[in-house]
């Protein structure tokens, strides 16, 4: 994701202004059209026909397809947007969303070897978004105008990992919510402070030293871009983080040994990461790497055993619940800015 924005910084304000600023027309202004997309949408998804994926499927050939996918019927996003008049990024965010809170559990006698589980309340925001959206708005606000919030509420004092966030981490984003903020209200941030909120961000996460905070410190590394541009990756940074807040919530689910084996491989991780950029590893593959952290090869083996894979899926699968709460905070807080409700 930071390869494709390196150069972000050179480019001029006025040409991200003027992205941001791209008018679509929700639906192509037609109110058949919604009328009709709804229908054939809610008939599959009700029915359990379609599959919340992370990215556009669709095929004409096949059955299987994401609800992007189908709300469009097709797996292009260029098309997406055309046939729409929504950005496929707010369809791809909501269906994040959704992915998250859904547990798929193997079936050899269901139609594509799997069933979908998950509280009704994270299924009926397939549906709600869609409804949501007024025919003939312009909708490309939204995921920029939700960024702020939802990096505000992953700062909050009560959000579950609080305690674990390094200072240095909570300030660098503390700061990219200032600079989003100032963004909204119109005002052209210099280069200049987006080039230091990054070295800040970066800084305080390669600094962090909780494991269980390293989720929340990459998030905020990948985050300190202008909002026209990393709205259109925020999809993919979110679903980053909500598969990695869901490990964390299952945690202690696990045995005692598994727990630490846990926190072991997440430092191991990070070591392993910094490792690859020392001269003396240049040429060695990871396995020789780890050769020399015998901590973290044992745990980095021990999680990868199939009995250790498989209480890990099952403590997944227990506290699934557990981010529902949240995620359907994201899904509200995501109807409210598509409804223009006042907050």
């Amino acid at each position: 994701m930071l390869a494709r924005f390196a150069n972000m910084s050179d480019v001029p304000l006025s040409y991200a202004q003027r992205e941001f600023a791209m008018s679509l027309r929700a639906f192509l202004g037609d109110p058949a059209l919604k009328a009709a997309t709804l229908k054939r949408v809610r008939d599959r998804w009700e029915a359990r026909q379609i599959t919340p994926l992370i990215y556009l499927k669709w095929s004409a050939d096949s059955d299987f397809a994401s609800l992007a996918g189908v709300i469009a019927e097709t797996r292009d996003p260029r098309t997406f947007v055309e046939r729409t008049g929504i950005p496929v990024e707010l369809a791809l965010l909501c269906e994040t969303l959704i992915n998250a809170g859904i547990s798929f559990v193997d079936d050899k006698d269901a139609p594509f070897g799997f069933v979908m589980r998950g509280d009704d309340a994270i299924w009926s925001f397939g549906i709600e978004w869609l409804d949501a959206v007024a025919v003939d708005d312009d909708v490309s606000d939204v995921v920029p105008r939700f960024l702020p919030a939802f990096l505000a509420r992953i700062l909050s004092d009560d959000f579950p990992l609080s305690a674990h966030i390094a200072p240095g981490v909570r300030a660098a984003a503390q700061e990219i919510v200032r600079l989003w903020t100032r963004e909204l209200r119109g005002e052209a941030i210099a280069r200049q402070e987006w080039r230091s909120a990054r070295a800040s961000a970066l800084r305080a996460s390669e600094t962090s030293s909780d494991p269980e905070g390293y989720l929340v410190a990459e998030l905020v590394e990948s985050l300190p871009w202008p909002l026209a541009g990393i709205a259109t990756e925020f999809p993919v940074i979110c679903q980053k983080f909500l598969h990695a807040y869901l490990h964390s919530l299952a945690a202690p689910l696990l045995p005692t040994q598994d727990q630490a084996d846990r926190i072991d491989g997440l430092a191991g991780a990070r070591t392993l990461s910094h490792a690859r950029g020392e001269a003396r590893f240049a040429d060695a593959s990871d396995a020789d790497i780890l050769d020399h952290f015998p901590q973290i090869k044992r745990a980095t083996l021990a999680a990868r055993q199939p009995e250790a894979m498989a209480r890990m899926d099952d403590a997944i699968h227990r506290a699934r619940p557990r981010i529902t709460p949240f995620l359907r905070e994201q899904m509200d807080r995501l109807l409210t800015l598509m409804r223009r409700t006042p907050e």
